[in-house]
């Protein structure tokens, strides 16, 4: 990883284990962590599969309170919802170490304030670990061609390499000492 990199983000597939990499991070990082992850439900709609933003300083439960979309579909409401949810997990920094955004996609397009969110969160003092879709956006494109954020692909074939000695040293010089994931 180059020396300027302060924020990391994984990109893959879907079903790679980007999020799973993601939250196995979160599970060794000792410092305080905040930010939002993004997870599929079948249970809060009955015969929907619905996709939700979790604040990381609430509990991690799905619920219509913390409804973005219905799997597949996008209407108007979608970008308010990222911007309420998104806006309130990025917000609150206060003791947070590490500031994680998983996911962001190109749902997020029209979420204006979601957006500045995200790229203030980038512009600040904490370090973020994150996913992005395997998706072009302009959104994204942004996120990656930052000097300071290094994208890194999962694949099957290399995502227990993540766990390596040589990677867990520069998560260490990327996130400071407290993450020995």
């Amino acid at each position: 990883m180059a020396e300027n990199v302060r924020h990391l983000f994984f990109t893959g597939e879907k079903g790679v284990g980007k999020s799973t990499l993601v939250k196995k991070s979160i599970e060794r990082f000792e410092g305080g962590v905040g930010g939002f992850l993004t997870v599929k439900s079948e249970k809060v709609f009955p015969g929907k599969s619905s996709l939700h933003l979790l604040s990381l300083r609430c509990p991690l439960i799905p619920s219509a309170e913390n409804f973005l979309t219905f799997c597949g579909e996008q209407n108007e409401e979608t970008a308010g919802r990222f911007d309420r949810l998104g806006c309130a997990a990025l917000s609150d920094i206060r003791g947070v170490d590490l500031l994680i955004m998983d996911e962001l996609g190109p749902h997020e397009t029209e979420a204006l304030l979601f957006r500045k969110a995200v790229l203030g969160s980038l512009d600040g003092s904490v370090p973020v670990l994150g996913v992005l879709q395997k998706a072009d956006s302009p959104f994204l494109s942004e996120i990656r061609s930052r000097p300071d954020v290094e994208v890194l692909e999962v694949t099957h074939g290399n995502r227990d390499e993540f766990f390596s000695a040589a990677f867990r040293e520069n998560m260490i010089r990327v996130f400071g000492r407290r993450n020995s994931c």
